[in-house]
């Protein structure tokens, strides 16, 4: 859970393809409908990606958003990406922080490492 936004959102969430999603409170699409959320902001289905999934991806990364769908990527993906290129800085994304699908993102990762959620050890959510 973050307790303090270590970065604030884009300011172009107005240009983001979700924006007009209606999601309620008995469903979000972005929670609980992973595959279909991914491939809507990735445009497998109209060929229109978000035109803000780098920052929205980037957002999530720093920010350690650990559920849902940010940036086009699962929470699986998101995982391994930060597994791969830890957090250096807290306020600084690193530049190999970048959409990639869920098989380039946990080549070389053992599968049980990205099960568990512990890929910030030592790091508080200030």
């Amino acid at each position: 859970m973050v307790l303090k936004l270590r970065i604030e959102p884009p300011g172009q969430w107005a240009r983001a393809k979700c924006l007009g999603q209606i999601a309620t409170s008995d469903y979000d699409p972005f929670f609980e409908d992973m595959p279909e959320a991914v491939a809507f902001c990735n445009g497998e289905y109209d060929g229109v990606v978000c035109p803000i999934r780098q920052e929205c991806l980037v957002f999530a990364l720093l920010n350690n958003l650990r559920e849902g769908v940010w940036g086009g990527c699962s929470e699986i993906t998101r995982r391994a990406i930060r597994r791969k290129w830890p957090i250096i800085e807290r306020r600084e994304p690193r530049p190999e922080w970048r959409w990639m699908t869920q098989a380039d993102a946990i080549a070389g990762i053992p599968v049980l490492d990205l099960l568990f959620d512990d890929d910030d050890e030592g790091e508080d959510d200030d």
